[in-house]
């Protein structure tokens, strides 16, 4: 038996061994409770707070939701210094947040999400977010600072029947803080923190009448970089300028209505994330050596109306929102300096417009009934532009040298698709369409007081058009590549309350992503269009409370068929990869949340892990874009097969042979690898958090400590587990907090964080970029960062 079946088995005994642990914890307590006197079987605590969450577009108890979710609150965002949505990472069981190119979000979850990267116009993503219940079409919004949340939760799992297309490996979903009839209040902080951090907070709410209140909010968040660009002198990476604004409008005539109208803004102008070369010699994790300077814009608006009708036997909910996007980056694809190296690869422009508009209408029954209903419908039209334009320059040995480039020679002039200058490697103008429209049902019987099933269904049909004009120095093609697909999706579940406190549950369910088409054309292997993505999941989990409330312990395993899994295959054709499907990946694992309260609510211990595996299930044969590199020469000129001496081809890919060459095509297709076997990308084995606080009461007031640890284990970057370039290290990274809160004076807090206390360079994801120059390209998580806060309410 080989190493690896060895560790294969050797997880999946520990992992059935904690689940058998897990899920037998209710009927160990049932068995208490069976014991236990009828005072102590009544007692009750409140230590540890009933969390609420809005699963299922029901508002419920954590407790009581049968699936796999986690929430996370405003104050403990706060705590662990989180600003995005990336830094859930971990602290989340199998929530993984990588980025590629430095701006472009690739979300997964139990590692089911989105792995084609640089292709967000084409594909939707595996991990749906959502705003105050408004679907957010572009993963490109995750790059915007957190503001005004109420709340995080995240669900775990393909949402079938009430989250839709996007769903297919699970949630996000934002909550923001909501105006409050006949209430005036406010809060502010001011923060001020190492790289030279200052972020401002405000945010006030307004009661008008009795009927109606307003609520107004604004944040600002800036900080220096964190990387230092040794080949531009002051120039620094990952920093932070942005600026957020948020109004809601509340109007309540009656018991039975409420409307939210809201409009909220983001806007960020920066000079965007470190991506360090890994053949950049430059000392430390957080210099580089890159002489394009970068630039990073984000202009994302929401507007959204929410509705509800109350009635006697139902509720009436819609949601109707429209998104505005507009993103405008450069960057500097080498990652590195023309000093060095001797070549240049600069995207001068990276830029995309999104229009998205969707609405969700739902008729749910009234809670409490026997038969819990929920039937609606949903709609969205999406519009995107994309336009790129990079630029090049290689050696090789039959044009000779590169020149480094004048200033003039990266301008993108405004006829440069009529008139595309030699160094331009590659052009796209691309407008996008996407609609969709899904109607659904759930239902939820009380077959007893104990016992529950519940059934959804989904169908789902999605159109996709993407009108592409590519141009370049080498010439100009058009692609009209369009497709349809529809899908059934469907969740079945059952769960019983062992006694009031602990619950068991299974469900299975089937989630998609929509197929799509490819933005160009003439391509040797890539179809025009990819298949939709789909996942059959199993899970069993259980829910409980232990010791009076005080200790919370929430556990699931699960089981996916993953099929077409949509990822990003290398075409023989210079600059015609694009997106296709693997036929199945499977993946398993288990999770564990707990949450610990001393009855006198002073101690705090919180703690989560997820072990989970995968692996891709069958035969299947794919380029690795890096082989095919070696095979086609430098720029694609076949220079490897070109005798140095004579001249004389070698071999069939010599002298730009990939362009044309069948022989050099059938070449290079000859030398796909078989990746049965491998583990999907973006999903470590071992990942989890724990943390603790302890309130200490003096007569000054509360000091109230906490310490964090936060491990995501070691991953792979690629679906093709090439140890020495695609293993991604594991790392450990330590967080502290304190607070004070004065005597006499709760209006008051004083906070100092400490992230990342160890200054560890942990690698938050890596990317080899399979287009351009085939860069291999590290990004690391925020160096050691100290912050004091301020913050008053009233």
């Amino acid at each position: 038996m080989t190493r690896s079946m060895l560790n294969l088995n050797r997880n999946l005994i520990a992992t059935s061994c904690l689940a058998t642990i897990a899920v037998g914890a209710p009927l160990a307590a049932h068995a208490a409770e069976v014991a236990a006197t009828g005072a102590a079987a009544a007692a009750t605590a409140t230590a540890n707070p009933v969390v609420v969450v809005t699963a299922e577009h029901r508002t419920v108890n954590i407790q009581k939701a049968p699936l796999a979710i986690t929430a996370v609150s405003s104050r403990q965002i706060d705590q662990s210094g989180i600003n995005l949505v990336a830094g859930l990472n971990a602290v989340v069981p199998s929530l993984e947040v990588t980025k590629a190119s430095g701006f472009e979000n690739l979300v997964a979850i139990r590692g089911v999400g989105s792995e084609t990267p640089e292709n967000s116009l084409t594909t939707v993503p595996g991990v749906s977010e959502f705003v105050d219940g408004v679907y957010i079409a572009n993963t490109i919004s995750l790059d915007q600072t957190l503001f005004d949340i109420d709340n995080v939760q995240v669900l775990r799992g393909p949402q079938g029947a009430l989250y839709g297309q996007s769903s297919i490996g699970g949630a996000i979903i934002i909550n923001t803080a909501q105006p409050r009839l006949n209430t005036y209040d406010g809060s502010g902080d001011f923060s001020v923190g190492t790289y030279s951090l200052l972020r401002e907070r405000a945010e006030v709410n307004v009661p008008i009448g009795d009927e109606m209140a307003a609520r107004f909010s604004i944040q600002k968040f800036d900080h220096e970089g964190f990387t230092n660009d040794l080949a531009i002198p002051g120039f620094r990476l990952d920093d932070q300028h942005d600026l957020s604004g948020k109004v809601a409008w509340l109007w309540k005539p009656n018991d039975r209505f409420t409307a939210t109208v809201t409009a909220q803004g983001y806007y960020a102008d920066q000079h965007g994330d470190a991506q360090k070369s890994t053949i950049d010699t430059s000392p430390g994790p957080w210099n580089v050596f890159q002489d394009f300077p970068a630039h990073f814009r984000l202009n994302n608006d929401l507007f959204h109306v929410n509705l509800e009708w109350d009635e006697p036997g139902y509720i009436v909910k819609s949601v109707t929102g429209y998104q505005y996007l507009a993103h405008v980056q450069q960057e500097d694809s080498s990652r590195n300096a023309f000093s060095r190296i001797g070549e240049y690869d600069d995207v001068a422009a990276w830029n995309t417009w999104v229009y998205n508009f969707n609405e969700e209408f739902d008729i749910l029954s009234a809670p409490g009934s026997r038969l819990e209903w929920d039937v609606g419908a949903f709609y969205m039209n999406q519009r995107s532009h994309q336009f790129v334009a990079e630029f090049e320059c290689t050696t090789n040995p039959f044009s000779g040298p590169c020149a480094a480039p004048t200033a003039a020679q990266l301008i993108v002039r405004p006829d440069i698709e009529q008139h595309p200058p030699a160094n331009l490697d590659y052009g796209n103008d691309s407008h996008a369409v996407h609609w969709s429209v899904a109607g659904f049902g759930q239902a939820t019987y009380h077959v007893t007081d104990k016992f529950r099933v519940t059934g959804g269904v989904r169908y789902n049909y999605d159109f996709d058009a993407d009108p592409s004009f590519n141009f370049s120095g080498f010439g100009k093609s058009f692609a009209d590549n369009q497709t349809s697909t529809s899908e059934p999706t469907w969740r079945f579940e059952g769960d019983y309350d062992v006694t009031p406190d602990n619950m068991v549950y299974g469900s299975v369910a089937r989630g998609y992503k929509p197929g799509g088409a490819n933005g160009s054309n003439g391509q040797f292997l890539i179809p025009a269009t990819f298949q939709p993505e789909t996942n059959t999941a199993f899970e069993i989990g259980s829910k409980n409370l232990f010791f009076d409330h005080t200790l919370r312990l929430n556990a699931s395993v699960f089981y996916y068929m993953h099929d077409n899994f949509q990822y990003i295959e290398t075409d023989p054709i210079p600059f015609d990869s694009g997106i296709s499907n693997i036929p199945r990946v499977q993946d398993y694992g288990a999770e564990f949340e707990a949450n610990y309260t001393t009855p006198d609510g002073r101690l705090h211990i919180d703690g989560d892990l997820a072990l989970e595996r995968g692996r891709v299930a069958s035969n299947y044969r794919t380029i690795d874009s890096t082989i095919a590199n070696q095979l086609e020469g430098v720029n694609f000129s076949g220079s490897n097969e070109v005798n140095p001496i004579t001249f004389a081809p070698t071999g069939p890919c010599a002298f730009f042979g990939a362009f044309g060459n069948p022989a050099c095509l059938a070449q290079v297709a000859a030398a796909a690898v078989n990746i049965k076997g491998n583990q999907p990308p973006g999903m470590p084995n071992v990942s989890g958090s724990v943390a603790a606080s302890y309130r200490f009461d003096s007569p000054f007031g509360s000091f109230t400590p906490r310490v964090q640890v936060v491990y995501r284990g070691s991953e792979w970057a690629r679906i093709f587990d090439d140890p020495t370039l695609d293993r991604v290290p594991a790392y450990t990274v330590v967080n502290l907090n304190l607070d004070f809160v004065p005597t006499n004076n709760d209006h008051l807090r004083l906070s100092l964080t400490a992230t990342n206390v160890g200054n560890v360079a942990g690698i938050n994801s890596r990317y080899t970029d399979p287009f351009g120059t085939f860069t291999t390209s590290n990004q690391f998580i925020p160096p050691l960062q100290v912050i004091g806060t301020i913050a008053y309410k009233y």
